[in-house]
């Protein structure tokens, strides 16, 4: 019976970290290629260097990752990283990455493939995708303390609610019930009245 219920403990730990995580992967490749798409006002030179680096990124990143080439990934992301480093395409390459090193549970090649992007990046919304994503690694390795410091910056308003709601998730896994409630309330008062995850976020409330 105490095998059956730390099995179904654990299973529920997994559908939640996936909830978190998995709903900002695809919402992440949506910004960064709607950034990408998007932006009109480069330079020539910036213009033709995330060109390079698109077509780098397609040819020879995706072509080893698709292939499960773990060595060759790793070479491509390296040569997007220093040739191409503030480039969308290179954003995309290494938040992938630490998404592998994520699920594999190598937490701290994840941290620093994403605290990288928070160095190197300019784009707020990029940005803000790294930072949930730093924090959530850091929720996963129960550095409660860094997880909420990761969080304590300015985002694109678009991140806000979920930044509160991210605050509530690790003030829940601590046990502190009124900060976490405080958190989602917040994150409650930021979404619209239609949003479809306030009704996931008021069901947090009362854990």
């Amino acid at each position: 019976m105490a095998d059956d219920l730390q099995d179904q403990e654990e299973l529920e730990n997994a559908k939640r970290q996936w909830r978190l995580w998995g709903r900002w992967v695809f919402l992440a490749l949506l910004i960064a290629g709607a950034i990408y798409l998007g932006n009109t006002v480069w330079t020539g030179h910036v213009q033709s260097q995330n060109a390079k680096a698109a077509e780098y990124f397609e040819n020879e990143f995706l072509a080893h990752a698709e292939k499960n080439d773990e060595a060759g990934t790793l070479k491509a992301l390296q040569t997007l990283q220093q040739d191409y480093p503030k480039s969308v395409a290179t954003a995309q390459a290494t938040l992938s990455v630490a998404d592998v090193s994520f699920f594999q549970k190598k937490y701290d090649a994840a941290v620093n493939h994403l605290q990288w992007l928070l160095n190197t990046q300019k784009d707020e919304a990029i940005k803000a995708v790294a930072r949930e994503r730093l924090a959530i690694t850091y929720l996963q390795q129960k550095k409660y303390d860094d997880a909420l410091n990761t969080l304590n910056a300015t985002v694109p308003a678009e991140f806000a609610a979920h930044q509160s709601e991210l605050k509530g998730d690790i003030y829940l896994a601590q046990d502190k019930k009124t900060e976490a409630k405080q958190a989602y309330e917040e994150a409650l008062n930021k979404l619209p009245e239609n949003d479809p995850t306030r009704e996931f976020i008021q069901m947090k409330m009362h854990l």
